[in-house]
């Protein structure tokens, strides 16, 4: 019996495939002899981990499937540097037309299995800020010259009562997922927050805009310096990070800092992976979202709860891997890293 209740190949069937694929013979002749469909054999032969990628495609295709996939390979290999705006990977939908364009009829799915034929995978894309040539410049420079071991992270994060969790959902068999809803006009809670070894501090900002003043008084003197004198009394020498947003780098701020002795760390603009922190606030907006507030007060005790739930020991491990993001970072040349 070559095929089972499900329509798949047996067992059996799939090892006289593999025996007669090693044997040189084409899919149309195999699937021939096991009276079945030739996308059947091509599905095993694609999914198959006993027949390695160098394989899959080398024998049995004919000579117009041969130059198709060289024609694919060379597509999704091309580099993002040949041309301002493209991707160094492209979609599957991309390379379908550009084959189309350079005179070779294939659908999306054909490159989808192409690609997979040889050794290619399917990744999920990481979210990063766009920089230019000389802010890599400055990347390179920041992961090569920063020798502080003793930092102090902070940054500012936005949450909403809006779904953002998890894309998936468990259902019962025949259930529907629900819909992840979106206000236009969600309810909103705006903190600031500052980790370190053996730091954690959360500060929920005012309503409206944050201008110097505010953010001078809610968390530079509430909660910077007291926590920086704390760290020196105990015998150590901290040095405070925050990012170049204008209200940070405000002459105001800058000076209160100066006059009580507080060194700030020069950081790179757009350089959210560096920061261990943005680590945290995702991980804290995956739990918000898990609990699902619906409203303002709702919102602010969740974020609440689920901070103090955070134990130090993991901020302590976000906080120590800085100096791997800074080999990370000098090692692709300022280029933007995985954090």
């Amino acid at each position: 019996m070559t095929l089972n209740f499900r329509g798949r190949l047996t067992d059996a069937a799939k090892g006289m495939v593999y025996a007669w694929f090693a044997d040189g013979h084409s899919m149309r002749k195999i699937a021939r002899r096991l009276r079945v469909n030739v996308s059947t054999v091509s599905r095993y032969l694609v999914h198959s981990p006993a027949v390695g990628p160098h394989q899959r495609g080398a024998r049995g295709v004919c000579k117009a499937t041969s130059a198709r996939r060289r024609l694919v390979k060379r597509l999704a290999m091309k580099e993002s540097s040949a041309r301002p705006g493209t991707r160094e990977y492209p979609s599957s939908y991309a390379i379908a037309h550009q084959c189309r364009l350079s005179g070779v009829s294939v659908s999306v799915w054909t490159v989808r299995r192409d690609l997979r034929s040889m050794g290619f995978e399917l990744r999920s894309r990481r979210r990063g800020v766009a920089f230019c040539k000389e802010d890599e410049t400055k990347r390179l420079l920041f992961a090569r010259s920063c020798e502080y071991e003793d930092i102090l992270f902070s940054d500012e994060k936005i949450f909403d009562v809006n779904d953002h969790g998890c894309r998936t959902e468990w259902v019962p068999p025949g259930g529907v997922a629900s819909v992840r809803e979106t206000m236009r006009w969600a309810p909103k809670l705006h903190i600031w927050g500052m980790i370190g070894v053996g730091v954690k501090k959360l500060v929920v900002l005012p309503e409206g805009a944050i201008d110097a003043k505010k953010y001078k008084l809610h968390c530079l003197q509430r909660v910077v310096v007291p926590t920086i004198e704390e760290l020196r009394h105990n015998g150590r020498t901290p040095v405070f990070m925050q990012d170049g947003a204008r209200v940070h780098t405000a002459h105001t701020c800058l000076q209160y800092l100066e006059n009580k002795l507080i060194r700030v760390l020069d950081w790179p603009a757009r350089s959210p992976d560096l920061n261990p922190l943005e680590n945290l606030w995702a991980l804290l907006q995956r739990k918000v979202s898990d609990r699902g507030p619906t409203d303002a007060d709702e919102l602010r005790e969740i974020v609440l709860e689920e901070w103090e739930g955070i134990a130090q020991a993991q901020i302590d491990a976000y906080v120590l891997s800085f100096p791997q993001r800074l080999k990370r970072c000098a090692l692709l040349k300022g280029g933007r890293i995985g954090a």
